[in-house]
């Protein structure tokens, strides 16, 4: 069977109608990217996932089946269960799109392969390390205290340059000012530097004396560069007792040699975020989800996703998908950040709804969808402290399936019920019309067009004659051909799609 989206209409929540509206999918992960292959292909701008870590604690469900640490194909299960995912997730990015994955040392060497095949090793952002937690004595020799996130994009030359967030302990450090505003010295000379031809001569000190990095060592910059920026007055002497660099005669100099580094500079250019995170740790997540009366193990920290999307530098308004959400704290990330800054960042979150370790609480519906609603609409903490709401919009779906058997009667049921799909991909979700046969949707700057029956034809271009602008418009059709003739005297307000045609092309390569 082929997978299509129902909404339930009594889990949307409207909280904002000048905010986009994000998405909740509950079912099977696997289908739900096979339903964001139609609706968001090479639309996505950042994936964040959180996978099984496969430790073989009862943490990884394959076929129905919990794999144990003594399951002789434990790896190549996880491995077959993450391609199909990764594979779909790919085609999802933008050119200049980027995922990140948790993950532990378990599966870390297999899951790098893996990415490596899939989205091409020239294509590895990075490979950072966290911090998860301060203190254990579980390990046998070392007391494990990290996991980790492998970063790929999907175009490396077109990712742009991630910056990391400027802090107020980072601000201090431009403790100088002069007229072109605040700066910080560096030293000209530091030891780690490799070894460059023409970085190593002699500097010509205020008191005439002359001074140089030790043999084999060098300055950062080429004695041209310096020059430069001796004359700009970018360069700082300084009388030190200690100083690094030698004199004429080989002995310690009297002076060390500092550039100066503008804030403004940095700020523009961006400081360069570090490959280890120790601000993160998984129990700030937990004592989230505690103080929410949300009941789920093993949630990443909300200020960690945060992070992540902001150090990536993307506009405001981009699509975030998480299909390992959990209890959704990819979600309540990004409608904190849009709160903080006023964005439009979109998310969708795709999570089954299987039973939460047994507890009875299923986690699509009884986890996720209600912590995403208390970070809409506010709560009150388990402190019984007040909590304001961050506003947003939500609308739930639930994976459903029609026969994918190439017959009439089946394309006529896929058309009748991929009205969802068609909303989500045009993100037009505001009813105009309901008829029998078409319906017409918009959002801010578009109409959608949907019509079932070709007899509907005429019925639908009166209809959209009286409405000004432009429709995307799917009409079923039991070929590719989306009735352009009869289109004809309205070609200008109309672009044309057949249905199921164009989703049955997409299932056909997925599910082939």
């Amino acid at each position: 069977p082929f997978p299509i989206l129902k909404e339930v209409k009594g889990k949307e929540i409207n909280g904002d109608k000048d905010k986009p509206i994000n998405l909740l999918i509950e079912g099977d992960n696997y289908h739900s990217l096979a339903v964001l292959n139609f609706t968001h292909y090479e639309f996505v701008d950042f994936i964040y996932i959180d996978p099984p870590y496969n430790t073989g604690n009862d943490d990884f469900v394959y076929n129905d089946k919990r794999v144990d640490k003594e399951d002789p194909f434990r790896h190549s299960k996880w491995l077959n269960f993450m391609e199909k995912r990764l594979k779909l997730a790919k085609k999802l990015l933008k050119p200049d799109g980027v995922i990140y994955i948790s993950i532990g040392n378990d599966e870390l060497a297999q899951l790098k392969m893996l990415c490596d095949e899939i989205f091409g090793e020239f294509n590895l952002v990075e490979v950072i390390s966290r911090v998860a937690k301060t203190a254990s004595n579980k390990g046998t020799q070392f007391s494990p205290s990290v996991d980790y996130l492998l970063c790929y994009t999907k175009e490396l030359p077109q990712l742009g340059k991630f910056k990391d967030i400027v802090t107020d302990d980072w601000l201090k450090l431009f403790n100088k000012e002069d007229k072109r505003g605040k700066y910080r010295e560096i030293s000209l000379y530091q030891a780690a530097l490799d070894v460059r031809p023409n970085q190593n001569y002699f500097i010509t000190c205020p008191d005439g004396f002359k001074a140089r990095p030790p043999h084999g060592k060098v300055y950062r910059w080429t004695e041209k560069t310096f020059l430069e920026n001796l004359k700009d007055d970018r360069v700082v002497f300084k009388k030190a007792k200690n100083s690094p660099l030698l004199d004429e005669k080989g002995k310690k100099s009297i002076w060390n040699i500092y550039t100066k580094t503008y804030l403004s500079d940095r700020e523009e250019e961006g400081k360069r975020p570090r490959n280890f995170l120790d601000e993160f740790i998984n129990r700030r997540g937990a004592d989230l989800l505690s103080e929410m009366s949300i009941d789920f193990n093993y949630s990443k920290p909300v200020n960690l996703i945060k992070y992540l999307i902001q150090i990536t530098n993307k506009p405001n308004d981009i699509v975030v998908l998480d299909f390992f959400a959990g209890s959704g704290t990819t979600g309540h990330a990004v409608l904190e950040i849009n709160n903080e800054d006023g964005g439009k960042r979109q998310f969708i979150l795709c999570t089954n709804n299987e039973d939460n370790n047994g507890n009875g609480l299923k986690i699509a519906s009884d986890i996720c969808y209600p912590r995403i609603k208390k970070a809409i609409k506010g709560y009150k903490s388990t402190k019984g402290e007040n909590t304001s709401g961050l506003s947003g919009n939500l609308k739930y779906y639930v994976c459903d399936f029609v026969e994918a058997e190439p017959t009439d009667r089946n394309k006529r049921k896929l058309v009748s019920e991929s009205t969802e799909m068609l909303c989500i991909r045009e993100n037009a979700f505001e009813l105009v019309q309901d008829a029998d046969d078409f319906k017409i949707f918009k959002n801010s700057n578009k109409y959608l067009g949907i019509v079932f029956y070709e007899e509907a034809i005429n019925d639908f271009k009166k209809a959209i004659r009286k409405i000004k602008g432009h429709f995307n418009t799917y009409v079923f059709s039991v070929s590719d051909d989306p009735h352009e003739k009869q289109f004809a005297d309205v070609k200008s307000k109309v672009t044309l799609c057949a249905i199921p045609e164009v989703i049955l092309k997409v299932y056909r390569e997925i599910f082939k």
